[in-house]
């Protein structure tokens, strides 16, 4: 069944229903079921998004198995870890208080997905579940009206809200591994025998001791980690993580979700590096995990580029700037360092810097010390906050500016 006959039997669904979704609200809805820890049946969120129906004659008929037509596809977008909004979903990058008018595809979208979201009792879930559940919830509000918009944008809304719609994958697939997967990874038949076989042919105690070095080593960022986090990878690329494996899903590993412990290691393993002055070894380590999953989820490209300022790596560094072609803080600051270095007090430089104002106001008085950050960050941040400027700090921020001569002067200098 075509895309088009799919969307048109599902509308001609909807009128006949009490409660006559929307068709975004409908899609939202559908994919928001997609990130419940339990499967819903059909029986139970039908009469949710659609209040009565009673479809009679045959014609009708076929309108339900387009709408289950709809549903198997948002779930093997779960499963292939596309999470995407529909197209239709835009934000007008002139002013994004037109596209949450009541009438537009993305607000309706955003509500689909957080009235499938109520389906969650929260009370059964684990702190990183209602976090992830918490912060996924807090993106797609943001975006169900022009009033909710204003309450979290605040200045800088038009950067925000760009920035906001552009993370929202990476809050929508944070959710889905917490609540469906991190406590249950999910094998194909042919890998789970693998996997057992050399990897999970443990006794329990020894897995709970696995579990727990894993979290511990994520946790140290010192040299003598780098002997437990290669122990751990030893045993895993043992198991399921074959070179041929690693070959024949090279570029979509972090959809994945058995993978994740392991990208998560060579990930931290990177840092370490980084962090005590091995930058081409974490280089190299990044690049790998890129290759891995372009996408990106783990933002393993923040370091990167700190990496290749650090070293000189201008060309590359250009080349990685072009394939993240993001209005992201780290992209901004990137740019702004590289054409410093190009131009030195130019104007191709000051527009960047000027940019980097915009998007964080207390990105120049952190760097140059004027003020101040808390020793303990909360794990996220929304863009313009001091968090964000913590977060780039924590990818060797000050390092990279620290590595390009009278840079921080020039940053300060109004």
């Amino acid at each position: 069944m075509s895309p088009t006959k799919i969307r048109n039997n599902v509308i001609k669904l909807s009128e006949l229903s009490t409660k006559q979704p929307n068709y975004y609200f409908i899609q939202g809805y559908l994919m928001g079921l997609g990130a419940l820890p339990q499967l819903l049946p059909p029986s139970e969120w039908q009469p949710d998004l659609f209040g009565d129906i009673n479809p009679q004659k045959e014609s009708e008929l076929k309108y339900l198995e387009s709408l289950m037509a709809l549903y198997n596809q948002s779930m093997d977008k779960v499963i292939q870890n596309e999470l995407k909004m529909p197209a239709k979903c835009s934000l007008s990058k002139q002013d994004y208080r037109e596209s949450l008018k009541p009438n537009m595809p993305l607000p309706n979208y955003c509500k689909g997905v957080l009235q499938a979201l109520k389906h969650i009792n929260k009370r059964a879930l684990n702190a990183l579940q209602k976090q992830a559940v918490d912060s996924l919830s807090g993106v797609l509000k943001a975006f169900t009206s022009e009033k909710a918009a204003a309450k979290v944008f605040g200045e800088f809304a038009q950067y925000n809200a760009q920035e906001y719609k552009r993370n929202y994958v990476y809050f929508m697939a944070d959710a889905i591994f917490e609540l469906r997967f991190s406590n249950d990874l999910t094998l194909s038949d042919e890998d789970e025998v693998e996997f057992n076989d050399s990897f999970l042919d443990e006794e329990p105690g020894e897995l709970d001791e696995l579990d727990e070095l894993l979290e511990l080593v994520l946790a140290d960022t010192e040299l003598k980690a780098l002997e437990p986090i290669q122990m751990l990878l030893d045993i895993m690329e043992s198991g399921l993580m074959t070179k041929q494996f690693i070959k024949d899903n090279t570029g979509h590993f972090w959809g994945l979700h058995e993978t994740r412990p392991y990208m998560m290691l060579r990930a931290h393993r990177a840092k370490i590096h980084a962090l005590h002055g091995y930058t081409q070894k974490a280089q190299s380590e990044l690049e790998e995990l890129l290759k891995l999953n372009p996408n990106d989820n783990q933002a393993n490209r923040f370091l990167l580029m700190n990496c290749l300022i650090i070293d000189k790596q201008w060309e590359k560094l250009e080349a990685l700037l072009t394939d993240f072609d993001f209005q992201e803080l780290h992209t901004t600051a990137s740019r702004a360092l590289s054409a410093f270095v190009k131009h030195g007090d130019s104007k191709p430089a000051n527009d960047y810097k000027k940019m980097l104002q915009q998007q964080n106001k207390h990105f120049t008085k952190i760097l140059t010390g004027q003020e101040k950050l808390k020793e303990q960050q909360p794990p996220y941040f929304s863009p313009g906050s001091k968090e964000e400027v913590a977060v780039y700090l924590d990818s060797l921020g000050k390092q990279a500016w620290i590595s390009v001569p009278a840079s921080l002067f020039w940053l300060r200098k109004k």
